[in-house]
């Protein structure tokens, strides 16, 4: 039996990280709000971990019931338990519930009569608990740090859907970020605007306002076809019943294209301390010896020969003193240096990305983190 699988992204995202499915070869692909759904087996899971680059999480559909009020939760949950045949591509019930393996409950209520998430998750633990003491004699305990079996909860408009994290932290964790400025922007996000941008991984990456260097680390993990997961050491799927070592280290051998394999990075911020931390992350990224980042005001730095990829999350408000003005330099750089190159750009304001003075090839809404935000993706002539 096929997995019903789930990933979870910001909003905004779903078109980029359906397009990033469809090209695993994935079947069903589903956009959603803020997930995409589509179906496979444990290597596609496996797959989908390691590789998607605008994902949260990805996570496996285990069961949906009506979920009115606690004792509806209660009843769906101790459901699942007591089926004798169901299975999740080979792994069954009795094998993931297990009572000697621990379990933890992450819930959510969206538009439902119980809105406290503290009761969704008692009201389902309770249900699971007692149906296990009835068909096994005994329960699971609860470790919220490290559980075997992380599950989530998501109760929608009275209906409630269990789901096992098959990747345990988030995957915008991609282990390379050892160092940070203020307002870092999440990596998924960074991967999002290069996936938005079309850039074919050909010719130098360009940050004139670098950060701590996320936007440049990602641009150059796509164009060298490196998976966004390839520094992560652990996985919740690691704990599924049967994980199969040999079949995960196969898929993590597997090549993916590598349109760029001479990509250059360049890198510049006022900021020292940015400085400091982009030239750290980067190279644990392992992009030390094909970047060059500099303390400066990127707007006077004449770019390297071209065309290539011009991309940015301009800072506003105290750093960046006048935004308007700066907005308007920005476009100025555009026009006057960056002729035949592509760029994109993280607006955090609506309104500033229109003092650039061009008109964007394309403008995606995206939510990063509590702020509505807009990718603007150029091109230059």
């Amino acid at each position: 039996m096929a997995l019903d699988l789930v990933a979870i992204c910001a909003l905004g995202l779903e078109e980029l990280l359906a397009g990033e499915l469809e090209a695993l070869g994935v079947s069903d692909v589903r956009r959603q709000r803020g997930a995409v759904t589509f179906r496979g087996g444990w290597r596609e899971c496996w797959r989908a971990n390691l590789r998607l680059r605008t994902a949260n999480r990805v996570l496996v559909r285990l069961a949906s019931w009506p979920g009115a009020d606690g004792d509806a939760l209660a009843a769906g949950a101790a459901a699942l338990i007591r089926q004798e045949n169901l299975r999740w591509d080979g792994v069954s019930v009795a094998q993931l519930f297990d009572p000697d393996r621990t379990f933890a409950i992450h819930a959510t209520s969206t538009a439902s009569a119980v809105r406290d998430i503290r009761w969704v998750g008692l009201k389902v633990k309770d249900g699971l608990v007692d149906a296990q003491r009835q068909r096994f004699g005994r329960r699971a305990s609860i470790d919220r740090e490290e559980p075997e079996t992380p599950l989530r909860v998501w109760l929608h408009r009275d209906r409630a859907t269990l789901l096992l994290d098959t990747s345990g932290e988030p995957l915008d964790r991609r282990g390379y970020r050892v160092q940070t400025t203020t307002a870092p922007v999440r990596e998924q996000l960074a991967a999002a605007l290069v996936l938005a941008s079309g850039w074919d991984g050909r010719g130098p990456v360009v940050d004139p306002m670098c950060g701590s260097g996320t936007l440049l680390a990602e641009a150059a993990w796509a164009a060298l076809g490196q998976p966004p997961g390839c520094l992560r050491r652990h996985w919740a799927f690691e704990q599924v019943p049967g994980f199969d070592r040999a079949g995960f280290e196969a898929v993590k051998r597997e090549t993916l294209p590598a349109p760029g394999p001479d990509v250059r990075l360049y890198g510049s911020d006022l900021d020292p301390a940015a400085v400091r931390a982009a030239r750290i992350n980067l190279k644990r990224a392992g992009l030390a010896d094909r970047s060059e980042v500099r303390r400066g005001d990127g707007f006077n730095w004449a770019p390297p020969p071209g065309p290539g990829l011009l991309i940015t999350n301009p800072a506003y408000g105290e750093r960046m003193g006048q935004a308007e003005d700066q907005w308007k330099r920005l476009g100025d750089l555009m026009k006057q240096r960056y002729t035949g190159w592509t760029a994109v750009v993280l607006a955090g304001d609506a309104g500033l990305g229109k003092h650039i003075g061009l008109k964007p090839r394309a403008r995606i809404p995206v939510r990063n983190g509590p702020l509505d935000a807009r990718i603007l993706v150029f091109d230059l002539y």
